[in-house]
């Protein structure tokens, strides 16, 4: 019997347009439409909109002087969060390279300059002068290196590092195919 009773708004339902069709009185008679009629009209697929196209990337020469610089600082904020989280132990509280000489006063790092960025993908790292910790190839190395590591990590555009000394006697290039990031 519960069965029963919890079909019975079923059995309404599909019994109310019976109804309608042998009722007897002066109403007038339903019309009949097609059960298609109910659905929901699709638009024909002429009048489907396009899918919205992804706007091409930039090309390199498209980039102005300020949105390259603004990239460049945005990867070398990037390497000092990952400094400060990545070393919290070690080292603390690093807002530019030369506070990374409180903690490691003989590290290359700690005389960078500002990043630039002569091409989107590509950041130039100058070293103000400072005595070698190992020799001039070693610490622009190093630098180069560990850059691209925890910058191309999180940013896989980017394609070299080079880094170069200010008198510009001393360069090294690091690049995306040398220093593969840690996640492929």
């Amino acid at each position: 019997m519960r069965k029963l009773l919890t079909c019975l708004p079923l059995i309404a339902i599909a019994v109310m347009p019976l109804a309608a069709c042998t009722s007897s009185g002066s109403e007038e008679p339903l019309p009949s439409e097609p059960a298609a009629a109910f659905a929901p009209e699709r638009p024909e697929p002429a009048e489907l909109p396009a899918p919205a196209e992804k706007p091409a990337p930039k090309a390199s020469k498209d980039y102005s002087d300020e949105e390259l610089q603004e990239w460049a600082n945005e990867k070398m904020q990037q390497w000092m969060d990952d400094i400060n989280k990545g070393w919290e132990d070690v080292v603390m509280d690093i807002d530019e390279p030369k506070d990374f000489l409180k903690w490691y006063p003989t590290d290359p790092h700690g005389h960078m300059l500002p990043f630039e960025a002569p091409e989107y993908g590509e950041l130039l790292i100058t070293l103000e002068p400072y005595a070698w910790e190992v020799d001039a190839h070693s610490d622009l190395a190093y630098v180069g290196s560990n850059t691209m590591l925890r910058v191309g990590e999180r940013d896989k555009d980017l394609r070299s590092v080079t880094v170069v000394t200010q008198d510009g006697e001393f360069e090294y290039v690091a690049t995306r195919e040398e220093w593969p990031s840690a996640e492929g």
